[in-house]
């Protein structure tokens, strides 16, 4: 089996889940007990973030993070039966049985919840498919535009770095619709593909990825041996314990980058590029959103966003900046105070 594929330590116990990691355990158990007494998510994140802990893997610690950590049926001694019901795993938990199970009826209230406001408000399927490429993002910084729903339930872009309950942020001040802006991708995208030269355009695109894509796969395999290795120059006193730890945590963000974008590379890398200009139309017409993005991606460096009128339902020129990749590649985003 590949380094990838061995399973991230849970928050909160050993490897092997046999004991405890007891200032882990005290911890999540702080931040259970403030969601169990009507805190979010994203509080219980920050209360971990404040207590200087980091997730398993060298994260910081999010709303989505705790989501998922709190929904691991292991945290409470448990584990899903054959039937699928959940029964004892045979190692200690964190929290009690009880504790477990006010988690579980607060996201099943909240999914009751959500489930009746989108049947009230059905909104249009926007899935954010470019969200997840790092293609689009926001003209006064840089950052990418992540998917996000309002209050009202509207499917919109929003810079990345504005701030959160579990940390600070320097920017997040530009929004825009899903409906515009991939509406607006869509038929640019579209026109693009009728002009001349487009797939031997795309044939170049497509080795150019996999050239990168390689490189980040060889980028990974390294920062993993070098994480492999820092156990043996601690017993050989070339570094500290604390170094080693710093370190740890540093290559671990790293290879968490590294496998995204792989990710990225890979939808990319494996877009049909073949067929006639009617054929890629027709294709685009029909294809699921993530392959729409991978397709994106061969033909764009990058797609640029800045700011609209508040509540604006229409695209004035210069919104939107597309730096199709047959052209120079952009500058860098100097961020605007």
């Amino acid at each position: 089996m590949g380094r990838d594929a061995v399973a991230a330590r849970l928050f909160g116990f050993t490897p092997d889940k046999s004991a405890l990691v007891a200032d882990e355990a005290q911890a999540l158990r702080e931040a259970v007990e403030l969601r169990i007494n009507g805190g979010t998510r994203a509080g219980a994140a920050a209360r971990l973030n404040a207590l200087g802990f980091v997730g398993t893997l060298g994260s910081t610690f999010t709303g989505k993070t705790v989501a998922r950590l709190f929904r691991t049926p292991a945290i409470a001694g448990l584990k899903p039966g054959p039937d699928g019901k959940l029964i004892d795993a045979g190692h200690p938990g964190a929290i009690t049985l009880e504790q477990f199970a006010q988690l579980q009826a607060m996201d099943a209230a909240e999914d009751e919840k959500r489930d009746a406001s989108r049947k009230a408000n059905p909104q249009p399927d926007y899935d954010y498919a470019f969200s997840s490429t790092d293609l689009v993002v926001c003209g006064l910084c840089g950052a990418n535009q992540q998917g996000l729903r309002t209050n009202a339930g509207n499917p919109g872009y929003c810079c990345s770095a504005g701030p959160r309950a579990d940390r600070p942020g320097d920017c997040g001040r530009v929004r825009i619709s899903a409906e515009i802006l991939e509406d607006h991708l869509g038929e640019e995208i579209v026109a693009r593909l009728m002009e001349p030269g487009t797939q031997k355009a795309l044939e170049k695109a497509r080795g150019e990825l996999e050239k990168q894509l390689a490189a980040a796969r060889a980028d990974l395999e390294t920062v993993g041996q070098g994480l492999d290795n820092l156990g043996g120059m601690v017993l050989r006193h070339e570094i500290t314990a604390a170094s080693a730890a710093k370190a740890r945590q540093e290559g671990a963000q790293q290879q968490k980058a590294l496998r995204r974008r792989i990710r990225i590379l890979e939808r990319a890398a494996a877009t049909p590029v073949s067929g006639s200009v009617q054929e890629l139309v027709t294709w685009w017409n029909s294809a699921p959103s993530q392959a729409k993005a991978g397709l994106a991606m061969l033909m764009l460096h990058r797609v640029d966003v800045h700011p609209g009128g508040q509540g604006a339902r229409k695209l004035k020129p210069g919104r939107v900046v597309l730096w199709w990749r047959d052209r120079p590649a952009p500058p860098p985003i100097r961020r605007v105070a």
